[in-house]
């Protein structure tokens, strides 16, 4: 039976992160949108926990119900692909009417988001509550099946987590993944029918009749006498109280983690995948500790007081961790060791307090199902909560470590409430925990109104290394700050270097528009520090620049002194949006399109403006003879290089490569019009104003006068015409459904030696 649902919990994750990645090219990767996906996955959940356990108590047969839950999800599962094409066209539908009207899109995302996911995630929701009816046989038996399963599903989805992030993904791509999802719901539902079937039958030959096990359908045993029918309901809404706030405090470490603990790596996706197994590693620990213990515990409102405060504690000493290993070189190992010292010890007590609850759950047991789908409804909903009011309210208020703090107050609160209202029968255990919290909520208070508890480690990060900040903001998708490292102005965001104020970055701008000379719009996709915005705008052009994370474009006037006077010219427009969701849903034209990826190229999102797809929605957006420039860096090995020139060429026919004169990586430019740097054309952009001394300003630059950049332009084409197919060769592309640059550990550990990528290797 434990088995049956570790396939569930397994299948569960799964759907999770390939729907989120597949969404996100529909709505975007704005947080507004990630809340919407967010929103509708949990919302379907609670929706399929609350009645899906309703529905548990009134069958016979809640086992058979549950492999009929398991193999209808199959087949939603498998045309979710379909449902998602048509999704993405009703929204471009919508986007066109109601694009000035940022309300009712957000509206619009959060409906489409439910209606696309709700058939799924409602059946998937009700799969706890019934195998928890199944297992329950009296009032007693509710704690230890809604534990036992709690438990199995959370290692279900720790093996989801890992087989997706490390292997499914890089092997099969997405869709591939999603049918091995639907392959472990399948076998879990053949298994339960298979189970069903077997009892059954059972059943009749040992007395003779055909009816159900005493399993399904037994008389319910007397309620227990010493708790009367007001005390029961107390004790539940207590438990739904609980639920509540533990699923509201765990949603919103886990949106906290993955930006604290994270900073510094590169925003790598295995990095979120080791934090989201580490999370649930320790929640499934404390739920199996608890299943232990459970016999032997007679206060279960204690215990539930004293996992609040110990949970507040324990998240106050991991920032202490934290904030002692700011100075880490960034090594996976170190990653590592932060991970577990502080999310472990966290949620292996959030674990043991969950299940807790259920045992507040006392009444007849053909109400399990229905009572143990409302708290996992109510749980649902917390973590819907959560999602919302941390990323938009508090974070943008207060900052990710205030944040942080101030979620642990909340725990502590939660624990002296309850050690405080009675239901701890124990005078030292509800004098001790009353105590250890107030004081907990005294310290922390103080120390968060001081502004003296914990410092961003971005911040701590960028100065344990010599750099120095100039300004430092944070919203609701990252921690910004610029500065300076070295003698070099810099962008960082999330503790990771993005950008300098470099010659190649300069250029990005000025390439594309030696080959377009007449060009009049531009797009920029990743605003950076502005320079190739600042370029376009100093060029007469008019532009679009776009970019993900609202504080970015804040920090423009760090970079350059006339960032004011750029950003009020008319014809140049900053947008705060996704920059592959922008370009497929604007109905805007331009000369020129600029793309910067955040780097390290294997960052997570990398891929979504580097695959086929996003190139041919690029070319849509072109005009006629337009050109597209892609910013390929350094970092990689050169098969993978040969990946992203591939797919380039696959959409642009014609293409050239440069290096950039900085040494930091590649420019692609491409076009459906012939392209090729005339002499005429370099030396009119040369001419323009500024130009000749923004490109020799650059602190890493050669510093020529026009005529030595007119002649060292045409040396830094590597390879053009039929050289760039012949170099790229045959090979995988890069695809929305197999995102190669993101998913790379397998390749790298297990597949042929590939040098790493430098100047040398890139030739005809």
């Amino acid at each position: 039976m434990l088995a049956i649902f570790l396939l569930s919990g397994a299948a569960g994750l799964i759907y999770e992160v390939v729907w989120a990645r597949q969404l996100v090219l529909v709505f975007g990767n704005t947080t507004q949108a990630v809340s919407a996906i967010l929103t509708g996955f949990f919302g379907g959940m609670a929706i399929g926990s609350a009645f899906g356990g309703r529905l548990a108590d009134r069958v016979r047969r809640p086992l058979r119900l549950y492999g009929a839950i398991e193999l209808v999800l199959v087949v939603i599962v498998l045309i979710t692909p379909i449902t998602f094409r048509l999704l993405h066209e009703v929204y471009r539908a919508a986007f066109g009417t109601l694009e000035a009207t940022p309300l009712a899109l957000a509206l619009v995302r959060f409906g489409l988001a439910l209606l696309a996911l709700a058939p799924a995630t409602v059946l998937m929701g009700a799969t706890l509550p019934t195998l928890t009816r199944y297992l329950t046989r009296g009032a007693a038996d509710l704690t230890a099946a809604f534990g036992k399963l709690y438990a199995a599903n959370t290692i279900g989805a720790i093996v989801g987590t890992a087989l997706s992030g490390f292997v499914l993904i890089e092997i099969l791509g997405l869709s591939g993944t999603l049918a091995f999802g639907a392959a472990c719901s399948g076998a879990a539902g053949l298994l339960a029918l298979g189970l069903d079937r077997r009892s059954v039958a059972l059943t009749a030959r040992e007395s003779g009749l055909v009816r159900l096990s005493e399993n399904t359908a037994s008389p319910d045993p007397p309620a227990s006498p010493e708790l009367d029918m007001g005390t029961r309901t107390s004790r539940f809404r207590l438990a739904l109280a609980i639920a509540f706030v533990s699923g509201l405090t765990s949603l919103a470490y886990q949106v906290l983690w993955m930006r604290l603990v994270a900073s510094g790596t590169g925003n790598l996706t295995y990095i979120f995948t080791m934090i989201l197994a580490t999370f649930l590693t320790g929640i499934a620990l404390g739920a199996m500790a608890f299943n232990i213990i459970r016999q032997r515990i007679t206060q279960t409102v204690a215990v539930l007081a004293v996992t609040q405060v110990a949970t507040a504690i324990l998240v106050l000493g991991g920032m202490v961790v934290l904030d002692a290993h700011f100075g880490e070189s960034g090594s996976f190992a170190a990653f590592l060791q932060k991970t577990i010292l502080v999310v472990l010890p966290t949620t292996f007590v959030i674990g043991i307090s969950f299940p807790a609850s259920a045992a507040l759950l006392a009444g007849p047991a053909h109400q399990s199902g229905s009572r143990s789908g409302l708290l996992l409804a109510v749980n649902t909903i917390g973590a819907i909560v959560g999602t919302f009011v941390v990323p938009f309210l508090v974070i943008p208020a207060v900052g990710s470590a205030t944040a942080l703090g101030l979620v642990a107050l909340a725990n502590a609160a939660t624990g002296v409430a309850l050690a405080l209202a009675g239901g701890v029968e124990s005078r030292l255990w509800r004098t001790s925990t009353a105590t250890a919290g107030a004081a907990l909520l005294v310290v922390v208070s103080v120390a968060l109104l001081s502004g003296s508890l914990f410092v961003d480690p971005s911040i701590s990060r960028i100065k344990s290394v010599g750099g120095t900040i100039f300004r430092s903001a944070e919203d609701e998708i990252a921690s910004v700050q610029a500065g300076s490292l070295g003698g070099s102005k810099q962008l960082w965001v999330t503790g990771t270097s993005m950008t300098a104020l470099t010659v190649d970055a300069r250029l990005m701008l000025v390439l594309p528009l030696m080959l377009r000379p007449a060009a009049t719009s531009n797009l920029t996709i990743a605003f950076g520090m502005g320079s190739a915005y600042r370029e376009s705008i100093r060029a007469g052009l008019n532009t679009d620049a776009v970019d993900i994370v609202p504080s970015v474009p804040l920090m423009f006037g760090q970079f350059y002194p006339d960032a004011a006077a750029i950003l009020a010219r008319p014809q140049g427009h900053v947008i705060i949006a996704d920059g592959r969701n922008h370009v497929e849903l604007t109905a805007r034209t331009y000369d020129m399109v600029v793309v910067d990826p955040p780097p390290p190229i294997q960052s997570s999102g990398v891929s979504v403006i580097s695959s086929h797809e996003f190139y041919q929605a690029t070319k849509a957006r072109l005009t006629p003879g337009g050109v597209m420039m892609q910013w390929v860096p350094f970092g990689q090995t050169i098969d993978e290089f040969k990946a992203h020139v591939r797919t380039f060429r696959d959409v642009f026919p014609n293409v050239i490569v440069a290096n950039g004169p900085g040494g930091n990586g590649f420019f692609m430019l491409g076009s459906d019009a012939a392209i090729g740097f005339d002499p005429v054309a370099i030396r009119a952009v040369l001419s323009r104003p500024g130009i000749v001394d923004d490109l020799s300003s650059a602190y890493d630059s050669p510093k020529h006068a026009q005529d030595d950049w007119a002649a060292l332009i045409p040396t830094l084409v590597r390879l053009e015409g039929s050289q760039v197919a012949a170099f790229a060769g045959p090979g995988p592309l890069i695809t929305d459904d197999r995102p190669l640059p993101e998913y790379f550990v397998l390749r790298q550990r297990f597949g042929p030696p590939s040098p790493a990528l430098t100047l040398e290797e890139v030739a005809p």
